[in-house]
Parts: structure tokens; sequence; C-alpha cells
């Protein structure tokens, strides 16, 4: 579990007063007595994504010890696609999460995380007065081993729109109902920052889909007013994802555009 909150940056990280929400799933730890004894089965994976608007690149350490090799700058995730997590020691430790080349920590806290577990950390910002924030949350989903798959979706674009998503299976047949998928419309995560209303349960068909972003109804509306595009995605079997809407509506040329992210986890 957390066992702190974590400490507000400091105020050269970013211009105006901040404050910090730690927003983390409460995780049980297992440890031996001896954390020695089986040093190699000791481990834990984490994967950091950075969402804090107009924050440059951060890393993440634990104990004083870089987690990720490289920095990660805005709007991406760590690792690869299949892959974004690393390895850390499944212990208490004190986390920071700080400005790329910067000597001193802008957040920490102490945390812990279950051995074997996998995490995903999302860094993020709302621009309003709770400013950057911090969500913790546990992954290891049950591998399926058929044409479906398990994702989480998370809505980071800030405001007060609801947003949802309607995917369409591009195949040609189309003979089954699950192959148009509505996902259902989510507040900005900064509005709704109870970890456990971001399960990684919900069911897919595995394929190509074209995806659209909706509020107020899955349906279009005669204008498509409702709508935007958000060009194509593949969703592979026996892979679970993060499916992540980011950036703000109307904007298409910044890094801030209106965008789907789609991480694969395994």
């Amino acid at each position: 579990m957390i066992l702190n909150k974590f400490l507000p940056f400091s105020d050269h990280f970013k211009p105006g007063a901040l404050s910090i929400r730690l927003l983390a799933f409460c995780l049980i730890s297992f440890f031996s007595c001896n954390k020695t004894a089986n040093i190699n089965g000791n481990k834990s994976f984490v994967a950091l994504t950075h969402l804090a608007y107009g924050v440059g690149a951060i890393q993440l350490s634990l104990n004083g010890k870089p987690v990720f090799p490289d920095s990660l700058s805005f709007g991406k995730t760590t690792g690869y696609d299949g892959n974004p997590y690393d390895t850390t020691i499944s212990q208490v430790s004190l986390m920071k999460i700080y400005l790329a080349g910067d000597t001193g920590a802008n957040v920490s806290g102490n945390a812990a995380f279950r051995q074997g577990g996998q995490y995903s950390i999302f860094f993020f910002d709302s621009l309003d007065y709770r400013s950057v924030s911090l969500i913790i949350l546990q992954d290891n989903p049950t591998i399926r081993t058929d044409t479906f798959t398990y994702y989480r979706y998370m809505n980071f674009s800030p405001g007060d729109t609801l947003w949802g998503l309607k995917l369409i299976n591009n195949r040609k047949d189309n003979p089954y109902a699950a192959d148009t998928v509505v996902i259902q419309p989510r507040l900005f995560v900064g509005f709704n920052n109870i970890p456990s209303a971001y399960p990684i349960n919900n069911l897919i068909r595995s394929g190509n889909y074209k995806v659209f972003a909706f509020r107020d109804s899955s349906n279009p509306a005669p204008d498509r007013s409702n709508f935007d595009s958000l060009g194509n995605f593949q969703i592979d079997s026996m892979v679970n994802y993060n499916i992540n809407l980011q950036g703000f509506y109307g904007d298409t040329l910044t890094a801030n555009k209106f965008q789907l992210q789609c991480k694969a986890l395994n």
C-alpha cells in the first residue's frame, strides 16, 4: 500500500501554486522474513505514462535508483508495445518523480508493490487548482485464450465532458454483435479518482477497429457534432490493453491534440 502522501513539487517545476493528490490503489504486499532468500523471485513490474500537460520529460526512481533507463516525455509510456514494464524489488520503497536532469525530488512518498504484481502508474495534469496528480493501478488480468481479450479505458482529456468510445470492426463480414463495441462515457480521471473505477476486466473481440469518441449519445447526430473520428487500432487476442483518451477536443495541431493511445500490456 502507499504508506504516506506524496510531497508537493518544488516551485520551479511548474508556474503557480501546485498541489499533489495521490490517487493510489490500495495494494497488499507479501514479504518473506528474509528478503534475500528468494531475491530472483522478489520482483514487481511497473510502467509509467506521462500525461501532465506542459510538463517536461520526467524520471521515476525507487530508493534513489532510476527505474527506467531514459527520461519520459509527455504523451509517452515506458518500455515498448507489449512490454511497458521495468523490474523493481517488491518492498517498501521511497518513490520519486522528478524532471529529467533535476537533482532534487519534485514529488516523493513511500510505496509498496506486491511480489509478481504489474502496475500502471499515470502521471497527469488537470490544469485546474488540483494540478498534477498521480494514480497507480494494478494490472495482472487473466489472460484470455480465445478471440476475446481485456482492456481498461481512462479519459485523460481535461474538462467536464463525459467521453465514450464507439469501436466498429473493419472486417467486411460482420455477423457478430460484439464487432461493434460501445465503451460507456467517463469523466476526466481528475474528477473520478477512485482506482477501483478503472478495472482491467472489460472484454473486447480481437480485430482491427475504426474508433470514434462520442458525447451525449453513441449514435451520431445528423451533423455528427457529437462524434470525433480517432482513426483505427488493432486489438490482438491474448493481449491486454490500456486504452486512454487524451488531449483537448478541437486541438489537432499540437502535442495536446485530441487522440487515443492504445497500449498493449503483454
